[in-house]
């Protein structure tokens, strides 16, 4: 049994007294001091943000069990929707709460910034701990004040154990769209849905509150909004007398503007109804008359709502920035303005739709990609880094060069043409030390001499760590010529293995074939699928031109393909989040079907984000293995030649002038140093 402390047995004497407990506005507007802003030090006033009213008499219907909130920032909602609530059921009902946190590192802050301040300057500040947690800057994970409620605060992060052994009615969550991501080792479901499991016993006399800024349609706060009630306010025209959503489309007066002074002098909120405008006075006397309506319902002319309001336990509540009195019409004209001149324009209305009007960002190019991304980060084999899978037949590599990094990647074959991204990565170009021809040249001797060092082949499925003695050398490198072509040549001339490719789009395919029927300077060419390889006899060179965008279409129908099917692409074993940059990389790219006269449909890639490098190595590493002789057709597979030894390599190196010349190798490497 618990014992009670004297301080408790005082503080539950009083509270006989008046038993009764107080609605949450009431307790909102007696009991919270304002901690900082405009209204530091003064009580709280639903007046001064009207959509608290609404909020605050939602919840107190008891209508719902949940209660979704999201408006704009720097509006109150913290105050309103994640303190006040918590704070509500902590001292004014006296019973334990979970705070549910993204990351418990959040804790503390939230506490020590949030939390703390609002219970200073409130009499409840007696109820503060003497010692344990949240007493002297002690630890914040759990507090128990003097009147026996317990603050227990829970984040999204950590095992599921850290969620699975407390037990409360109320679950106060903020930043819930951080916390949108099930646990990276439970199978039982998101961390949200496992907090509040934690009100399981209660049934419907628990009370969830979910409170966060709206990200994307996809996100938690927007899809529970979407479920729930969809509730909007409604506000009466000083005109026409009509209950009118206003939204961000009624703000009118800063297209026009020539200035960002001029907008705000212009900005003004016009009735979607019968057009007149609002004054400054007429949008707070209709907020201050506004009605909370849930989705299927309407309000007629008596002022009255009609309809009911959906079967659902969540409460859907949204608010704008017209109904955030904290900024007039002009200011909120005068951040149009500016950020429809934004240099970032996408950026720019992100942040206005997310921060201001309170919805959605809209899916653009990176998203687009987003979850693609995410999928190539799961697509892993049993096989660590740089250690080929038993049956390979053909390793293919190529490599990406830039000004300070290059970018290298490289690709294992199966007979089905299954392929397994053995190992990649970057190496650093010292153009700044050193020139960037030299400090090139010295990049792609890094490369050759981790090529030549090769790959073992693994031969247990079940103990990846035991390997051929044989290193595997690539069959193929090809080196991106489109930057630095005359270095890469001299290079390719007097190195093993390594070819100049250069990647062509599909419309400058086009053009060449039609413009250049036969390039005179070609002795040899070797048509393969979307590339040919054509020896040139000026640069005594053989050069691979590559059809850029049917390979890389290639590419991402090897990363659709399913796991179990001929012709998947894998990624070599470790932590997923390790490979999000490759993935991202290999989205950085959209696919566009473009009609072009006399060709019909074309379909190429359309370049979204800078990074895109090891996407370039790659689908010249797929071409590379093709040219090895990589067939996803069986009947069109070539027969792969016998592996060779390092020995019989260093051999034809001394034998074979024109393949590989050391005399004219050393002269280049005292060159450049």
């Amino acid at each position: 049994m618990k014992t009670v402390t004297r301080s408790e047995l005082r503080w539950l004497l009083r509270q006989s007294k008046t038993s009764k407990v107080r609605s949450m506005r009431d307790f909102a507007e007696q009991e919270i001091i304002i901690p900082d802003g405009p209204y530091q030090g003064r009580r709280f006033d639903c007046q001064r943000q009207p959509y608290t009213r609404l909020w605050f008499e939602a919840i107190d219907t008891g209508n719902w069990d949940r209660f979704v909130a999201t408006g704009p920032t720097q509006s109150g909602k913290t105050l309103s929707c994640f303190l006040i609530p918590l704070l509500y059921h902590l001292f004014e009902v006296g019973e334990t709460v979970i705070c549910g946190l993204p990351d418990m590192d959040m804790a503390s802050d939230k506490w020590r910034e949030d939390l703390l301040p609002v219970i200073e300057r409130s009499k409840y500040r007696d109820l503060m701990p003497t010692k344990g947690g949240g007493s002297r800057g002690g630890k914040t994970e759990a507090i128990q004040f003097l009147n026996g409620a317990t603050l227990k605060f829970m984040s999204g992060g950590g095992g599921d154990k850290s969620r699975a052994g407390f037990t409360s009615r109320v679950v106060v969550i903020t930043e819930t769209d951080g916390m949108d991501q099930a646990g990276t080792r439970s199978r039982e479901a998101d961390k949200i849905t496992q907090l509040e499991a934690r009100t399981r016993a209660y049934g419907s006399r628990k009370r969830i509150y979910l409170e966060c800024t709206v990200s994307t349609q996809e996100g938690r706060t927007w899809q529970e909004y979407q479920q729930g009630t969809q509730s909007r306010i409604l506000l009466p025209c000083p005109h026409c007398n009509q209950y009118v959503v206003m939204e961000r489309e009624q703000l009118h007066g800063w297209k026009q503007a020539k200035s960002q002074a001029e907008a705000r002098i212009q900005g003004q909120f016009i009735c979607g109804d019968c057009g007149a405008p609002w004054t400054e006075t007429d949008r707070a006397a209709a907020n201050q008359n506004s009605l909370l309506v849930h989705s299927g319902q309407n309000v007629d002319e008596t002022s009255n709502i009609n309809g009911d309001s959906p079967a659902t336990d969540t409460l859907g509540f949204r608010w704008s920035a017209a109904h955030n009195l904290f900024l007039s019409a002009g200011e909120l004209a005068a951040d149009e303005w500016r950020a429809s001149r934004s240099p970032d324009e996408e950026i720019a209305e992100r942040e206005m739709r997310q921060f201001v009007w309170c919805l959605p960002v809209l899916p653009n190019r990176w998203e687009e990609t987003a979850l693609q991304a995410e999928q190539i980060t799961q697509r892993l084999s049993g096989w660590p880094q740089g250690v080929l899978p038993p049956g390979t037949e053909y390793v293919s590599t190529a490599i990406d060069l830039g000004k300070y990094l290059c970018h290298w990647i490289t690709v294992a074959w199966q007979p089905d043409a299954s392929c397994h991204i053995v190992d990649y990565g970057r190496i650093e170009v010292a153009s700044v030390d050193l020139g960037v021809e030299r400090a090139l040249m010295l990049a792609l001797t890094e490369y050759q001499n981790l090529l030549l060092a090769g790959y073992p082949l693994g031969i247990d499925e079940q103990d990846p760590t035991r390997v051929e003695q044989n290193p595997f050398i690539p069959n193929q490198a090809w080196i991106d010529a489109g930057y630095m072509t005359e270095l890469v040549y001299k290079f390719c001339r007097v190195s093993q293995g390594c070819l100049p490719a250069v990647g062509r789009s599909v419309l400058q395919v086009g053009r060449q074939q039609q413009d250049k029927p036969v390039n005179h300077h070609t002795r040899h060419r070797r048509i393969g699928e979307g590339y040919s390889l054509n020896y040139l006899q000026e640069q005594h060179i053989t050069l691979a031109e590559v059809n850029a965008d049917h390979w890389k279409s290639w590419v991402h129908q090897r990363l659709e393909t399913p796991l179990d099917q001929p012709g998947a692409m894998t990624l070599f074993q470790t932590p997923s989040h390790e490979h999000l940059s490759l993935a991202k990389h290999l989205t950085s790219e959209r696919k566009v079907e473009e009609f072009l006269p006399g060709r019909g449909i074309v379909t190429r890639w359309e370049r979204i984000r800078k990074n895109n490098h090891w996407f370039d190595a790659l689908y010249n590493a797929c071409a590379a293995g093709h040219a090895s002789g990589v067939r996803l057709l069986e009947e069109e597979r070539v027969k792969p030649e016998p592996r060779r030894k390092m020995s019989e390599l260093a051999e034809d190196k001394r034998r074979q002038r024109g393949v590989i010349d050391y005399e004219r190798w050393d002269e280049m490497r005292r060159r450049w140093g």
